[in-house]
């Protein structure tokens, strides 16, 4: 599945960012380097209005500042603890397309 925010393009409501109500999505950064750390608002009224239902939080550090970051926004806030491989997964791929 191609729908925005899930890590891993698969057909499953684990990782779906359309039926969850807090969603972890990497993107690639296309100002520059690094990558963009989008969540879910939790706020009812946020989601109420699409284009201001996420927040997104460019990261351009290193490779392992980003990695921590990412770490520390999932599995540290206890927002979603079980997307942070997957995740973590998907930032290894974009920083691979980028350094390329």
């Amino acid at each position: 599945s191609t729908e925005p925010n899930n890590l891993t393009n698969k057909n499953s409501f684990k990782y779906s960012g359309l039926a969850n109500n807090s969603t972890v999505g990497v993107e690639i950064n296309t100002e520059g380097k690094g990558c963009v750390l989008v969540t879910k608002k939790k706020s009812s009224a946020a989601r109420r209005r699409p284009a201001s239902a996420h927040n997104r939080t460019v990261l351009r550090k290193d490779f392992r500042r980003v990695a921590r970051t990412i770490k520390a926004e999932t599995q540290g806030k206890n927002y979603r603890g079980d997307l942070t491989s997957a995740a973590l997964a998907r930032w290894s791929k974009i920083s691979q397309i980028k350094s390329a």
